[in-house]
């Protein structure tokens, strides 16, 4: 995971992109108390609701991806019921 500074307030952030979709997003210490749209809409930790992440938040967060600063980890999880 990388750390990731919102372009507006920042807040730091933990970040993963497992594909163009799905992005991990772990709040660290108090960054959801430093957030002013967090704070305001009372949104607890890592949130994979994309109306509940900070506009400005997903903005750094997608700009990040689109300029290869986040790039796309190859880690992959197992799936249930598959054995690889």
């Amino acid at each position: 995971m990388l750390h990731i500074a919102c372009d507006q307030c920042g807040t730091v952030v933990l970040t993963e992109k497992y594909s163009p979709r799905h992005t991990s997003v772990q709040w660290l210490g108090h960054a959801r108390e430093q957030c002013p749209h967090s704070a305001e809409a009372g949104t607890s930790g890592c949130s994979t609701n994309r109306k509940r992440l900070c506009p400005a938040l997903h903005a750094t967060i997608d700009a990040a991806a689109r300029d290869g600063a986040l790039p796309m980890t190859r880690r992959s999880e197992p799936t249930p019921g598959v054995l690889g």
